[in-house]
């Protein structure tokens, strides 16, 4: 059984959590969340630990795996402090907000001898495996070219000022084109080179 303790209560987490919850081999045992009233109901719905700071449910020696899903400005020093307890991670996309943040992580994570998961990935999605498998039997030739259009209402969402403010990992960018990147990469079945954009 993989205990897992929450940290942040965003949409992502709410996204991830009917399938946390309908995994056989995973428990939720423990959150982490600022907000009083929302972590007491979350806490009374799951039967689950509740703690105020990250740095308490990192402490918390039952927890194996931290789910870290907090906004994207936090990821880095999150995954650090968590991995530094020896968790293992699964943290939301973006990963970070720059290479160096996303290396201090991967060294972090190494150091400890942890797994360092980067989710929610579409990778793993029937439709997406089934292209992989077309394009690595060459069934229909040898793939030339991938091209990816993604319409969403994020922009109509509810949404929080950081959200909105590339310096801290917000808009189209950190949160929509990671899926696009991870689509790709997973089809292609090879490492990217060259990524070219454009959004609006």
């Amino acid at each position: 059984m993989i205990r897992i303790g929450i940290v942040g209560l965003g949409r992502a987490a709410a996204t991830l959590l009917p399938s946390m919850i309908a995994h056989p081999d995973v428990a939720i045992i423990a959150l982490a969340e600022p907000n009083e009233e929302l972590r007491q109901a979350f806490c009374d719905d799951f039967d689950v630990r509740g703690y105020e700071t990250p740095d308490a449910l990192f402490a918390d020696p039952e927890v194996d795996v931290a789910y870290i899903a907090t906004p994207h400005q936090f990821h880095r020093d999150h995954v650090v402090a968590a991995v530094a307890q020896g968790k293992h991670v699964l943290v939301e996309k973006p990963m970070a907000l720059s290479l160096e943040e996303c290396d201090a992580m991967i060294d972090a994570a190494d150091r400890a001898a942890v797994v360092l998961l980067v989710g929610h990935t579409n990778g793993y999605d029937a439709p997406v495996l089934a292209l992989r498998e077309l394009a690595r039997e060459q069934r229909y030739g040898a793939l030339r070219m991938i091209n990816t259009f993604h319409y969403t209402d994020f922009l109509y969402r509810p949404r929080r000022p950081e959200e909105l403010d590339t310096k801290l990992g917000g808009g189209i960018m950190y949160n929509q084109f990671p899926h696009q990147v991870d689509v790709i990469r997973t089809i292609a079945d090879s490492p990217i080179t060259t990524v070219s954009a454009v959004c609006g």
